[in-house]
């Protein structure tokens, strides 16, 4: 049978990318390619359909939206298998928090479309239960996870494992390392951007940070990093703290920084606990916020609206994070057992919400 011809109806009602999408979707049901067929290069196929880049992408977008094609980083855009999309998936948590209610609930509501199953799996921080949850997913007829990873050393070996064996895995905000995967996240680097220029704009010159304890999220402090040097500002690395044991430290160190010749008139936490603890020390030591020294936190929990003072956080939408989380798992479950291992991530955009610690 020969393929339907594309006849673009440049001034009709319908945009030129559904016409697009719908001529490549009669294309995929007449069986020209196959479930687990890659389609043309977006070079190759734009010229084939006299169309431009841009709106061939923005149709292949379409098509993805609708689960009929996925595309893999580097890979390409294949043909789904026609799998049903009636899901039995599974949620695994390090605990149940207000980011991470959230969270489920998008990924809950996102499931609920398809009439899907979603099972909340949460391990207390738990490597080990972290792995017999692992395990559970695998062996007890399970789909696919939407994973939220300790990145403990016991469990990290179990999570690359699974993805090496094509099961469905999505990771939330944390990744097992530089290993390929498909994940979701805030975009991190640019609320560590947001958040220390947003102090440098509100005259500090002397800003620690400290994300100490913070599995995962080193992009945060990879972007106070480039925002110190955008606007000329020296990093003295004795206020700057990437890596620590736990974040139970913060109140010491604090005050050790308070208790310096010259101490720092603005610091970037890596979450808002982490800020309130902060303050508590700023405070113990007889300075005062948002005068003597300015606090940034990060995620803006409801907490930053009643504690005081208020305190300026970073924004994270939980709920597109959730979404994201649910459709990237979608597509995945939809690919072939051997096309399941790649690179795939998607950045939420983050926000700065101004308040009086700052």
């Amino acid at each position: 049978m020969a393929p339907p011809k594309l006849h673009l109806v440049r001034n009709g009602p319908q945009p030129i990318y559904q016409q697009i999408s719908a001529h490549l979707k009669a294309r995929i049901a007449a069986g020209e390619f196959p479930p687990g067929a890659k389609l043309p290069g977006i070079k190759v196929l734009a010229k084939s359909l006299g169309v431009n880049h841009l709106t061939l992408r923005q149709a292949i977008r379409k098509l993805e939206e609708e689960r009929i094609v996925v595309t893999e980083s580097a890979c390409g855009t294949f043909v789904t298998d026609g799998k049903p999309t009636q899901l039995k998936v599974a949620l695994v948590l390090p605990n149940l928090n207000e980011s991470s209610s959230q969270i489920s609930a998008s990924i809950q509501e996102q499931f609920s479309q398809s009439k899907s199953t979603v099972d909340i799996l949460h391990f207390d921080e738990n490597p080990e239960r972290e792995n017999e949850h692992l395990k559970r997913v695998v062996t007890e007829g399970y789909d696919g996870a939407v994973v939220f990873p300790s990145l403990n050393p016991v469990s990290i070996k179990s999570l690359l494992q699974t993805v090496i064996d094509g099961f469905p895995l999505v990771f939330i905000d944390r990744v097992p390392g530089q290993f390929p995967c498909w994940s979701v996240s805030a975009d991190n680097h640019h609320g560590g951007y947001l958040a220390t220029s947003h102090l440098i704009e509100r005259g500090c010159k002397r800003i620690a940070c400290d994300i100490s304890g913070l599995a995962g999220v080193s992009d945060r402090y990879d972007g106070f990093m480039r925002a110190m040097g955008d606007h000329h500002l020296p990093v003295d690395y004795a206020l700057a703290r990437k890596f620590a044991s736990n974040d139970d430290q913060i109140e010491q160190v604090v005050s050790q920084w308070m208790a310096l010749p010259q101490p720092p008139d603005g610091i970037v936490f890596g979450n808002d606990w982490q800020a309130l603890r902060g303050i508590r020390a700023v405070v113990a030591s007889g300075r005062r916020v948002p005068h003597d020294v300015r606090v940034m936190g990060f995620d803006n929990l409801s907490i930053c609206e009643i504690c005081t003072p208020p305190l300026s956080s970073i924004q994270q939408d939980y709920g597109a994070i959730g979404r994201q989380s649910a459709q990237l798992l979608q597509e995945l479950v939809a690919l072939p057992r051997e096309k399941r291992f790649g690179d795939r991530h998607i950045s939420v955009p983050v926000r700065l919400v101004m308040r009086e610690s700052t």
